[in-house]
């Protein structure tokens, strides 16, 4: 019964996906790639062996989904959020099992419903980014074919769900950044919401994102009044932002924020000394040398932990054959960062990217201090993968994968 109805819930995704290929005909043969590789990982994992990292934490999360769905229904609704917010996507698709009854397979289903999702939406901020359909095209491709997203899309982690909702505030951020909406930039902020939840680091990318927004919006004031155009909805555009920067600081300054504490303590010696000690475990341990045992160590040591949170293991770190999936995740990361760090040093400078780098450099520094072995950084930097693929792939040289006289169909 399980198996059935987790066999029935991809089959409502293969309708969705062919539904998908009818708005976006572009992407045709790319979805449906998407769809069978993720949906055979899927049911490998279900049927033949249990893939990396879809035992531990994604077991005790299919249990904790179970649990909470078993629950009376006012405690299951005061149960929102429980304990941590690694829990919070559990609580929504204990919703599934309320309704249907329990099948892990039914929640790995989602998990690739929303893969398939974040290939649409790597190529809507690609083309974006570049504002060209080939290559935005071409992130998608190499967002359907990635090994560590295509693990992550089939297994009951978060890790799929963060990739997709900061694609979508990142969309919607671009948007604001190149037609300055306050449309877009609310959804934008609206986005980190459920990333919050999921994942409490993600508060930093909000404040980032909002402190962009303010200073935007106060030079487009104050060039308004020596020009002598304000006008009162202008003044109350500032007005609002400003208050509303004034009360999320005192509510932001007070959030305890996943390996970092809060806000006043998060930069000190020893809640860093903390983390790096409940972090550093395990056969892919970081080396000795990355914990740092001073203040000035700590900032000292800033990038070499950043460049092993996104490219570790490195070859003197193998000592195992599991190790060699982390190698080759690790190996093509760095690839992406060749790309963007070429074009951004040789090439004509690209404002969207280098916001979004800007962006991105805070919640990386997080992460990196966050983890303390190459086993948990390859899981928490594949959040990030899709959007440094769509950051990449502007400066990738463009492979044409249609004929040159095929021409984009329309909504497209």
């Amino acid at each position: 019964m399980e198996g059935l109805l987790g066999i029935n819930s991809f089959l409502l995704i293969v309708l969705s996906t062919y539904l998908f290929t009818i708005k976006w005909p572009l992407l045709k043969n790319i979805l449906w790639l998407a769809f069978l590789l993720r949906t055979f990982t899927a049911l490998v994992h279900f049927y033949i062996f249990p893939l990396p990292d879809g035992a531990a934490d994604a077991l005790r999360f299919e249990i904790s989904t179970w649990e909470i769905s078993q629950l009376p229904f006012i405690n299951y609704l005061n149960s929102f959020g429980g304990d941590s917010n690694a829990f919070f996507f559990t609580w929504i698709l204990s919703f599934l099992y309320r309704i249907f009854g329990r099948s892990s397979l039914l929640l790995q289903s989602v998990s690739v419903f929303a893969g398939v999702l974040s290939v649409i939406f790597s190529y809507k901020l690609s083309f974006l980014i570049a504002n060209d359909k080939l290559k935005a095209k071409q992130t998608s491709l190499i967002v359907a074919l990635f090994p560590t997203v295509i693990l992550y899309s089939a297994i009951i982690l978060r890790e799929v769900y963060v990739m997709m909702f900061l694609l979508l505030a990142l969309i919607y951020f671009v948007k604001w950044f190149k037609f300055y909406h306050f449309s877009d930039g609310f959804m934008s902020l609206l986005f980190f919401i459920p990333l919050y939840f999921l994942h409490g680091v993600h508060i930093l990318g909000a404040f980032v994102i909002f402190i962009t927004i303010l200073i935007t919006t106060t030079l487009g004031f104050i060039d308004r009044f020596k020009n002598r155009i304000i006008r009162i909805p202008h003044f109350f555009l500032i007005t609002t932002t400003f208050i509303t920067f004034v009360v999320l600081y005192t509510i932001i300054i007070n959030f305890n924020i996943p390996y970092l504490g809060k806000l006043p303590d998060a930069l000190t010696i020893a809640r860093i000394l903390y983390q790096n000690k409940v972090t550093n475990f395990g056969g892919s341990v970081y080396p000795n040398w990355l914990s740092p045992d001073s203040t000035s160590a700590l900032f000292l040591l800033i990038i070499p932990r950043l460049i092993y949170f996104l490219f570790s293991p490195f070859l003197w770190d193998i000592k195992a054959i599991n190790h060699l999936l982390g190698f080759v995740d690790a190996l093509l990361v760095l690839i992406l960062f060749y790309f963007i760090i070429k074009g951004l040093v040789v090439k004509k400078q690209n404002k969207t990217v280098t916001i979004l780098c800007i962006i991105l450099l805070p919640l990386l520094i997080t992460y990196s201090w966050g983890v303390g072995n190459f086993g948990t950084a390859l899981r928490h930097r594949s959040k990030f993968i899709p959007v440094f693929i769509a950051i990449s792939t502007i400066y990738v040289p463009k492979i044409t994968l249609t004929k040159k006289s095929e021409v984009p169909k329309p909504n497209e």
